[in-house]
């Protein structure tokens, strides 16, 4: 980690550290770097490059009763985040939550554990919280357009790639998924600032059996039916993507039932979703190809490269399906 256990707790009044930072990953493409320290008030884990917002939200959240690790804030400040030495001279922002004890969670979920999820998704949207952005991200709004996915299958090609006939045969999907998210960027929705990311890998089992809803970084403005759209699939897809019925219901009526409004019934609620996948496909061919830095390394991007493919096909096969799914209301 190259960070100093001691600055971190002095920063954010820990107490003395009992040990060294151990590296964990964040949520299941592992894109934020986190850590647990152990002091002597407790674990506490911390993610580099935080940003204060979603602290904030975090806080809010929190305070509206929705299970989750406490943010730290600075002693200085009083800031969610603080800056404390870096590798060299360059110094680092760093967020710090209390460490909770969960166990991974995976899909299809328990019936009851997916309504958990939609209420905690109805009392993060409850809270409305906003601190300046205007835009949702474009990370579901994805914008490549034919030429560059042509540009990337040739390259891929060139280089020899094992997967770059799948990723040639996908390019009609890949247009589909970006004329839905067009039209779904055209029409009049509501935002708010969320999570942006209640998915596989950002949520852990309690003791008590409940959800704790962690990895809030990439916290944003998003559309809410978007996201508990987005939670649906995540948590009601089988092992070859097949939906769940009776978890993906529990899930929107959990929504409902503490108080969400979802009331949508085109396909363009998932184009948020389907645009997170289609740039997560984007980012590993880079990696792959040499042509963007960080982790995965090469060989985990190999691996990303071929299950997002593979999640790109089932999800667009599958879509009026889901939509179903999604359009369902109690007798």
């Amino acid at each position: 980690m190259e960070l100093s256990p001691s600055s971190i707790a002095e920063a954010f009044g820990l107490g003395a550290p009992t040990g060294p930072l151990v590296a964990i990953t964040s949520g299941p493409s592992a894109m934020h770097r986190s850590a647990r320290l152990s002091t002597s008030r407790g674990h506490h884990t911390h993610g580099v490059e935080a940003l204060e917002g979603p602290v904030r939200l975090e806080l809010a959240v929190l305070a509206a009763g929705v299970p989750m690790p406490r943010p730290c804030l600075a002693v200085a400040t009083g800031a969610g985040v603080a800056e404390v030495a870096g590798p060299g001279s360059k110094p680092m922002l760093v967020g710090v939550h209390e460490w909770v004890e969960g166990t991974p969670l995976t899909a299809p979920a328990p019936t009851g554990l997916a309504a958990e999820l939609g209420a905690a998704l109805a009392a993060i949207h409850r809270v409305g919280y906003r601190y300046g952005e205007h835009k949702v991200d474009p990370w579901y709004r994805a914008t490549h357009g034919a030429a560059r996915w042509r540009g990337l299958a040739d390259r891929a090609e060139q280089a020899g790639r094992g997967w770059a006939g799948r990723l040639r045969a996908a390019l009609p999907l890949l247009a589909e998924v970006e004329a839905l998210v067009a039209v779904r960027a055209a029409e009049a929705v509501p935002l708010l600032v969320t999570h942006c990311s209640v998915s596989r890998g950002n949520a852990l089992g309690s003791l008590e059996g409940r959800p704790w809803i962690v990895d809030w970084d990439d916290a944003g403005l998003w559309n809410p039916a978007e996201e508990v759209a987005a939670a649906v699939v995540s948590w009601s897809s089988g092992a070859r993507g097949e939906p769940d019925e009776p978890v993906a219901l529990a899930l929107v009526e959990g929504y409902r039932q503490a108080g969400g409004g979802f009331d949508e019934h085109s396909p363009t609620v998932l184009a948020g979703s389907l645009s997170a996948v289609a740039n997560w496909l984007e980012l590993n061919v880079r990696r792959s190809l040499g042509e963007a830095a960080g982790q995965p390394f090469r060989s985990q991007a190999e691996a990303e490269v071929a299950g997002a493919l593979g999640e790109l096909a089932w999800r667009l096969a599958r879509l009026d399906r889901w939509m179903e799914l999604l359009g369902w209301r109690p007798g």
